[in-house]
């Protein structure tokens, strides 16, 4: 591979990079000192059930209480990926 050709495969692949670490550090994530853990009853296939018996998931479960501890003031909301890099 002659020199010219290697600086440019070089060149895309440090601009596919930053792009690719600058989408990873945009997206919007929990802080990471935020736990939140849920409990249900299950029906008989092993499935967690919501309120009124309505069949759910556990991450549903999960969301719906993380957004009351949001709500409650308990938790910060999510936030860029990049701000919790910096503490």
């Amino acid at each position: 591979m002659n020199p010219r050709r290697r600086a440019r495969v070089l060149s895309v692949l440090c601009v596919l990079t930053l792009l690719a670490v600058g989408w990873y550090a945009t997206r919007s994530v929990r802080p990471p000192d935020c736990k939140v853990a849920v409990g249900a009853f299950t029906g008989s296939d092993g499935q967690p059930l919501g309120e009124g018996g309505e069949p759910t998931t556990w991450d549903e479960l999960g969301e719906a209480a993380y957004r009351d501890q949001v709500a409650s003031g308990h938790c910060e909301p999510p936030g860029a990926r990049w701000r919790h890099w910096l503490g």
